[in-house]
């Protein structure tokens, strides 16, 4: 298991170790967390909660992917310079880490500077050698043959080798691998009454897992051009973790460094874990002892270059930023929430903030106005396109997204900025403009009904004397 997940399942043991300590052992709880965690995952592929990996932006895949790693290197850096670093879990962890490990590195003696200096020396050298075979030794090679240079297997035999020969713990204080457990368990049903303790523990666990191993899938599954399905990696990961539960085995899941290591080397298909798999017994069986030499720096050397495309990840967010201000955002918070707090509170907030996102986009829509292309059929946005012109009197509004009661508003407020018209305005002009002129028709009508009144009153004399007159 990977020191990400190793980090993770402990620390959540650590936490129900107050009640049940002193009835079970670190082993018979750790083994009852992945046993639940297989039922969480199993649970969640039976709802076919997969699909909800459709909501992890890229941002936040490359985001929580990055500041994983970063809790990864900081668990090697300490083999890298050989000091030892006491212990830390929590929030912060890494910088009491980093700060214990500079004290120590100041407050160093001339036998631990020793130390620290052939530590160096080893990681250089490891450092230099793979970093000269991933950027000219194997694209040279590939030209020629498609069976990949081993140079990680190299160094490891090397190590071992000067390691034994020079009595490198012995003369110069430099850490190796040491005791390896010989054999495979017998299996052992998990203590299941654990349930009302761990249920919390093993659900962040569980999620925790499938989260990293979703998002390092979705990373090389775009590199490698193929698809992934959500639903199927639960269940692999739950039946995975069902079995492995009754082998006195820790929750499982993709590791960072490892999945990189083997697509450094070649590895493509499922074939090349069976293998793998092959060799993990063949080791843990018979020759266990012939690893306990390798001195700890060549392995995390080994592991830290392999890193190194995850790291450089880093360097995406001004095109993250670029491509929208929102994801940019998003990689910020959860990077810095990953790194500086925790893994699965950095993975809750991101989900949160992704889906958060998603919905803000999804009330503001895409709007402009259309314009028509001189000699041509097309309508384009005026903004974007000098050549496109308005066609005189009329105003072509492109609308793009959901429309729905949530979107009404939005939709009525960019077709009234759009258009510079306001209906309800221009109702309430129209009204007045209307009710003006009926109030004028009634002022003339009053008028002329004056006039005709004032008239009779001088024609009623007139055609009454007339008669007399004529007589």
């Amino acid at each position: 298991m990977n020191p990400l997940y190793t980090h993770e399942v402990l620390k959540e043991v650590n936490g129900t170790m107050t009640n049940v300590q002193e009835m079970y052992t670190d082993l018979e709880i750790g083994t009852a967390v992945t046993f639940y965690c297989a039922v969480w995952q199993l649970v969640l592929y039976s709802l076919r909660l997969g699909v909800v990996c459709t909501l992890l932006s890229d941002a936040l895949v490359s985001s929580f992917i990055t500041g994983a790693g970063v809790h990864i290197f900081t668990s090697q850096i300490k083999e890298i310079v050989g000091v030892k670093v006491a212990k830390f879990k929590g929030p912060f962890y890494m910088l009491y880490i980093y700060k214990d490990m500079f004290e120590k590195i100041w407050d160093s003696t001339p036998e631990t500077r020793t130390t620290m200096y052939v530590a160096l020396i080893i990681s250089a050298i490891s450092i230099g050698l793979l970093v000269l075979t991933a950027v000219v030794i194997r694209p040279w090679l590939e030209k020629y043959t498609k069976v990949p240079f081993p140079a990680e297997l190299i160094l490891v035999v090397a190590g071992v080798y000067a390691s034994v020969n020079l009595q490198l713990p012995e003369n110069y204080g430099t850490r190796d691998i040491g005791d390896i457990p010989t054999g495979l368990p017998g299996p052992q049903v998990p203590h299941i009454e654990l349930f009302s303790i761990l249920i919390v523990d093993s659900f962040v666990t569980a999620i925790v897992a499938y989260a990293v191993s979703m998002s390092m899938a979705l990373i090389l599954a775009e590199g490698e051009d193929y698809e992934v399905d959500p639903n199927q990696e639960l269940l692999a990961l739950g039946v995975g973790n069902l079995v492995n539960s009754f082998f006195s085995c820790v929750t499982y899941g993709a590791s960072l460094s490892r999945s990189m290591v083997l697509r450094g080397v070649g590895g493509r298909t499922q074939f090349t874990g069976l293998i793998a798999s092959f060799l993990i017994v063949i080791i843990l069986l018979w020759i266990a002892d012939f690893f306990e030499p390798l001195p700890r720096a060549i392995l995390a050397a080994i592991i830290i270059v392999a890193l190194r495309k995850i790291l450089i990840q880093v360097f995406d967010l001004p095109v993250f930023w670029r491509r929208s201000r929102a994801d940019g955002i998003v990689w910020i918070i959860v990077f810095l929430i990953v790194v500086i707090v925790d893994v699965d509170v950095g993975l809750g907030v991101g989900f949160i903030l992704s889906v958060g996102n998603i919905f803000m986009q999804g009330l503001k829509a895409y709007t402009c106005l259309l314009g028509h292309v001189p000699n041509t059929d097309l309508y384009l946005d005026i903004d974007r396109y000098k050549a496109a012109r308005e066609l005189p009197g009329i105003k072509i509004v492109h609308y793009r997204g959901g429309l729905n009661f949530a979107t009404r508003d939005g939709f009525k407020e960019e077709v009234i900025r759009l258009t510079a018209i306001d209906p309800k305005r221009e109702v309430r002009q129209r009204d007045k403009i209307l009710k003006n002129k009926k109030m004028q028709v009634r002022v003339e009508t009053h008028v002329t009904m004056k006039r005709q009144h004032f008239i009779s009153l001088f024609a009623l004399p007139a055609m009454l004397f007339a008669p007399i007159v004529l007589f």
